[in-house]
């Protein structure tokens, strides 16, 4: 099949938005992350105030998030905000917001990219009972190498659950609810031929799958196998390109 695709086309490629469930009854439970959600879904019973959930990008910490913060509204006479911020986004103007205002913080991807003395006047803020902080990370915090001692310290003292690599169980459910997601019936052959062919990662799929649509959508064709075999084409390109830039 001659491509009609390429990155020029991508741009100009308008599609309505893929609708994402995150839900609990739409979070897929596999050996792989099944310690994470009875731990999200254990709250209030949590040994700590805080919990970081890290695990390999897209793997479904998000989800989690929404899962603990459904899990609280239900506890409540009636709904209040929990927001979900990024670290990066916490500094020492906005932080005593964020304390004054929020009962309940989720806060991700905790990395070195922070500003570490609002994030250590965050954690010592909320621990009370009454405050409540879910953290996502890609590695545990305790193995994060972070400049203020106070900070690591705290932090060390978190306890994780992680969400581990996909496992095939993982990798065939995710795969159907990606392209469920974006409303795209598959068949059989086509769900074997990606795991069979597909590089075994979180974020890899969620790639693929955006991609595999993105083609679809140029072509205005059902997903055929030539369609998968052109976006995993695409996609081992595009990486080829980024170890060069």
């Amino acid at each position: 099949m001659k491509s009609l695709y390429n990155d020029k086309t991508k741009q100009y490629l308008l599609k309505f938005a893929t609708n994402a469930y995150l839900g609990e009854e739409d979070f897929l439970v596999t050996a792989c992350n099944e310690l994470a959600y009875k731990t999200i879904t254990l709250w209030p019973c949590w040994s700590h105030f805080a919990l970081d959930i890290f695990g390999p990008q897209s793997c479904g910490k998000s989800h989690l998030a929404h899962i603990w913060i459904n899990h609280i509204q239900r506890t409540l006479q009636k709904p209040i905000e929990i927001p979900i911020l990024p670290a990066s986004a916490i500094n020492m103007k906005n932080v005593n917001k964020f304390i004054n205002k929020y009962q309940y913080l989720v806060v991700e991807n905790i990395d070195t990219n922070i500003h570490e003395e609002a994030l250590f006047h965050l954690y010592n803020a909320y621990n009370t009972p009454e405050h409540f902080i879910l953290f996502n990370s890609l590695i545990p915090l305790s193995k994060i190498l972070f400049k203020l001692p106070d900070l690591q310290s705290r932090l060390n003292t978190v306890p994780t659950a992680e969400i581990l690599l996909p496992d095939d169980e993982m990798l065939t459910a995710l795969i159907a609810k990606l392209f469920n997601d974006r409303q795209i019936m598959i068949s059989q052959e086509i769900l074997d031929y990606i795991l069979k062919n597909a590089e075994r990662s979180f974020n890899y799929i969620s790639r693929l799958i955006e991609e595999i649509d993105d083609i679809s959508w140029i072509y205005g064709r059902t997903v055929t196998i030539p369609i998968v075999r052109e976006a995993m084409k695409n996609l081992s390109k595009n990486q080829q390109l980024d170890l060069f830039t």
